[in-house]
């Protein structure tokens, strides 16, 4: 091991005279303080004193500059070199210190000098000029102060230390760039090999890029294909969904908002508008704050929540609800579950998610139509046997009232009978009435038609049934009416009949309005009613400002026999309403009620216009 690596640093001193010597190791190398004399001086002061962990000084000797030289070249040889010499400028008798110096130098540039001279031999630009090195030099004067040589040693000492710690890192550094350089050749032979290799790598890869590029090219064009196609398809379900006449919603069964609507969803919605996110299927439907369930109606989505499948049957149900105007409208509620969807949840479990596909159906003129039809069937049942009742019974009532007349002529006048035979024929001639209007309501007697100006009929029977009261009835009529193709008898009864159950229901006060217009229908299936005939009618309405009839009785009030109002003192029997209604249809016309509870009745009526009637100036279908 050297001497730098055990941390001696060796000093020359030159001078021929033994005291310089002695000083100069005095102060490089004073004495070290004892373990006795660290603790008494902590007693003193209170305090610890830290030891110092100096570098080693090996201080050596040479009386001559030829000694000096030849101790510098030996510990050269022995890597054991000398970091700083004193030199003194005057050595007698042989070589002086700049001479030593220069030789010095030649045997080992890197030591550091310090010149101890009391004279002025040489002049510092003589120094300058003879040395090879100058940044390694100091001067110190005689007599010299210990301070002066210690931190002067301990600088250059320093300098020299780093100087052969950096010729040091520079070497193993030259070392280490030799064995890289010799890295470098074997990794450089290595990676000419397997750059071959790659560049036959590139090669394949390259064939193996375009075969991927046509693949991706030939993906891309079907991956666009299907998305056009998806598009298509996704616009064509669009367009078909919107089109559809009806409310068409996809529903969350969970929570029950609607996550697909189509346009005629949006036009029955109550608020009008796109439907916002989170709205419920009953507010958009119906404009309900609660589920139909705790409004009375049934809940199609709580019958499929009951079914176990996670896609169960579909499920059909009909709602019964009020429009704007506060008239009946019947849907029917197609429910059809689809397929669940997976979703993550808040606690990351799998979740199903159900919709269900709601499809609603205005039936409110379906069942208007099934309910005419049904009682149409019943009042042909009922008018065939009450026709045949009466039949019979016009034949025996005959013969009562000839009989009644014949007793009534062979009593002698002021009988105590003639008074009970007179009441017999009054209630005879009731009874001829009653059979008579069970004749008409059950078609036995047909009308006779004929081509009737309207205008003076309505009017004639309306006055005539009003008279008396205090009804002010409002005439609205065409200017170019057409005449009706009617029996007018039979018709005339049937406008007492409606005008008289107006009057009752108003109370003999109040207005009625009645409306006459022309009305051309050009489609069999237009709505209203079952069957219609295509041609040109004659639409009627009365409108009075009655009691009303509640919306649950409007179904029967042409059944025969059905009232609301109290039997007796001059009210009618039941069968004012089924007589007219009977007429108007044995007339190919068509008859409608509609009320409101409080709020008067409106009845409309619609009669064939006689065949020669005129062309209306432009046909104005309902």
């Amino acid at each position: 091991m050297t001497a730098i690596a055990q941390g001696v640093r060796r000093v020359l001193v030159i001078d021929d005279n033994p005291e310089i010597h002695n000083d100069i190791k005095k102060i490089l190398q004073p004495t070290t303080r004892s373990d006795d004399f660290d603790a008494l001086l902590s007693d003193i002061t209170g305090k610890t004193t830290a030891k110092t962990n100096h570098s080693v000084l090996q201080v050596d000797s040479a009386f001559q500059g030829d000694e000096g030289i030849k101790m510098i070249r030996q510990a050269r040889m022995e890597e054991r070199p000398y970091a700083l010499a004193f030199v003194d400028m005057r050595i007698p008798p042989g070589l002086d210190g700049l001479q030593t110096i220069k030789k010095m130098q030649m045997e080992d540039d890197r030591l550091q000098y310090i010149i101890i001279t009391a004279y002025s031999d040489y002049s510092w630009q003589d120094i300058s000029d003879s040395l090879v090195s100058k940044d390694n030099l100091l001067v110190i004067k005689k007599p010299f102060e210990s301070i002066e040589i210690r931190q002067s040693a301990s600088a250059l000492i320093e300098k020299w230390h780093i100087a052969m710690e950096r010729e040091h890192i520079l070497a193993a550094l030259a070392m280490q760039r030799d064995m890289l350089e010799d890295k470098v050749k074997e990794r450089t032979a290595e990676l000419d090999q397997k750059n071959v290799l790659l560049e036959k790598g590139i090669e394949e890869r390259k064939k193996a890029e375009e075969q991927i590029r046509r693949h991706r090219d030939m993906l891309e064009k079907e991956v666009a294909r299907r998305s056009a196609r998806i598009v298509e398809q996704n616009n064509f379900l669009h367009t078909v969904i919107n089109s559809l006449p009806h409310p068409f919603m996809v529903v969350n069964v969970a929570d029950y908002t609607v996550a697909v609507a189509n346009k005629a969803t949006l036009e029955r919605r109550t608020r009008g508008g796109c439907i916002p996110e989170g709205e419920k299927c009953y507010q958009c439907l119906y404009g309900f704050h609660r589920p139909c369930h705790e409004q009375g109606l049934p809940c199609p989505l709580q019958s499929i929540r009951s079914q176990k499948e996670s896609v169960g049957q579909p499920v059909v149900l009909e709602h019964s609800v009020l429009d704007d105007q506060g008239n009946e409208c019947i849907l029917e509620v197609n429910t059809h579950p689809v397929a669940t969807q997976q979703q993550e949840g808040k606690q990351g479990e799998k979740q199903e998610r159900r919709q269900v596909i709601e499809y609603c159906i205005d039936i409110t003129h379906r069942k208007k139509m099934e309910a005419t039809l049904l009682r149409n069937s019943k009042m042909e049942l009922v008018a065939t046997l009450a026709g045949g009742i009466a039949h019979d019974f016009n034949n025996l009532l005959m013969g009562i009232v000839g009989n009644i007349e014949l007793a009534a002529m062979n009593i002698e006048q002021g009988h105590s009978a003639a008074g009970f035979l007179c009441y017999a024929t009054e209630a005879s001639a009731q009874a001829k009435e009653l059979t008579h209007k069970f004749l008409l309501f059950s078609n036995f007697d047909p009308p006779a038609r004929q081509a009737v100006p309207l205008n003076d009929l309505i009017t004639n029977s309306c006055m005539a049934t009003f008279a008396g009261s205090h009804i002010v009835p409002e005439f609205h009529f065409a200017e170019d009416l057409w005449m009706g193709y009617i029996d007018p008898g039979q018709l005339d009864l049937a406008l007492r009949e409606l005008f008289l159950n107006a009057r009752e229901a108003m109370d003999t006060q109040g207005n009625i309005t009645l409306t006459a217009e022309n009305i051309t229908y050009a489609d069999e299936n237009h709505p209203g009613h079952p069957g219609r005939s295509n041609g040109r009618y004659i639409k009627i309405t009365l409108e009075d400002q009655g009691v009303g009839i509640d919306r649950k009785d409007l179904i029967n009030v042409f059944d025969p026999y059905f009232s609301t109002k109290v039997r007796g003192n001059g009210k009618g029997m039941g069968l004012g309403l089924t007589i007219a209604s009977s007429i108007i249809h044995q007339h190919q016309g068509y008859v409608d009620i509609k009320s409101t509870l409080g709020k008067g009745t409106t009845v409309y009526i619609e009669l064939l216009a006689a065949p020669d009637a005129p062309d209306a100036p432009e046909d104005r279908p309902e």
